[in-house]
C-alpha cells in the first residue's frame, strides 16, 4: 500500500514538473512572439515615417528650385535631411545592412541627398550663401578599414563648421543617379574619396590634413564669421517681423 502511495506522489509530482515546464515555455513562446510582433509593428512605423519624410522634403526641394532665394531657409533644410540620415541608421540596424527594404530607402536618401546639393550649390551663387561642400564616399570595413574613421571625422568637422555641408554616399550602391555622380567627377576605386569643388581626394585623411585642403579653397575663419553674420541676421529679421 505504501508503495503504491509513494508511486502516486511520484508521479504527481513529474505532472506537476512538467506542467510547471510547459507554463514557462508557454510564456516564454508568447512573450517572445509578442515582442517580435511589437518590434515588426514598430519597425514599420520607422519605415512609414521615414518614407513620409522622404517625399516630403522632396517636394520641398521641387518648390525652392522655382525660386530658390525666395523662402529658402537652409539651416532646417538641412537638418531635416540629417534627422533622415539618422532613421535610417535606425532601419538598418534593424534589418541589416544587405536587407532589400534598407537598401531601397538607402537609394531614395542618396536622391535626396544629391537634390539637396544641387539645390543648395544653385542657392550658394544666387543667393549668396556662406557654404562649403565636401562629397565623401565610402564602403563597408570589410573593403574600406578606415572608411569609418574618415566619418566620425567628417561628423566632427560638420559640427565645427556649420557652413559645411557634408553629403556621404555608399560607393558600392547601384544606383544610376549615383553612377553619373561619380562619372563627372571621374572617380576611380580606392575608398575613402572626398571632392571638394570639383577635386578628388583618395585615402584617409586626419583633422589636420582635412583643414589644411579645406583651407586651399575655402577661409575657414571668414567663412564662420560670415555663417554666425547671416545666422544673426535671420534671427533679427524674425524677431522684427514679430
Amino acid at each position: 500500500m505504501e508503495i503504491t502511495n509513494e508511486k502516486k506522489i511520484s508521479f504527481q509530482k513529474y505532472f506537476l514538473v512538467l506542467l510547471f515546464t510547459l507554463l514557462i515555455f508557454g510564456s516564454g513562446f508568447f512573450l517572445s512572439d509578442y515582442v517580435t510582433k511589437k518590434r515588426i509593428a514598430q519597425l514599420n512605423d520607422l519605415q512609414q515615417n521615414l518614407r513620409t519624410d522622404i517625399l516630403s522634403l522632396e517636394t520641398q526641394f521641387s518648390i525652392l528650385n522655382q525660386a530658390p532665394c525666395a523662402n529658402l531657409n537652409e539651416s532646417t533644410l538641412t537638418n531635416e535631411l540629417y534627422d533622415i540620415s539618422q532613421k535610417l541608421m535606425s532601419v538598418g540596424s534593424s534589418l541589416g545592412e544587405n536587407d532589400e527594404q534598407f537598401l531601397e530607402l538607402k537609394k531614395y536618401y542618396s536622391i535626396l541627398e544629391i537634390k539637396h546639393w544641387l539645390l543648395l550649390q544653385r542657392a550658394a551663387d544666387e543667393c549668396k550663401l556662406p557654404l562649403a561642400f565636401i562629397i565623401y564616399f565610402y564602403e563597408d570595413g570589410k573593403n574600406c578599414p578606415q572608411c569609418e574613421d574618415q566619418g566620425y571625422i567628417l561628423t566632427y568637422f560638420r559640427e565645427k563648421y556649420p557652413f559645411l555641408r557634408i553629403y556621404s554616399f555608399d560607393y558600392d550602391l547601384e544606383l544610376a543617379a549615383l553612377k553619373t555622380l561619380k562619372s563627372v567627377f571621374r572617380l576611380k576605386d580606392g575608398t575613402p574619396i572626398m571632392v571638394i569643388n570639383n577635386d578628388a581626394y583618395y585615402g584617409y585623411k586626419s583633422k589636420e590634413e582635412l583643414e589644411t585642403i579645406l583651407e586651399k579653397y575655402v577661409k575657414l575663419e571668414t567663412l564662420e564669421e560670415k555663417e554666425t553674420a547671416t545666422s544673426t541676421s535671420a534671427t533679427s529679421s524674425k524677431k522684427s517681423s514679430r
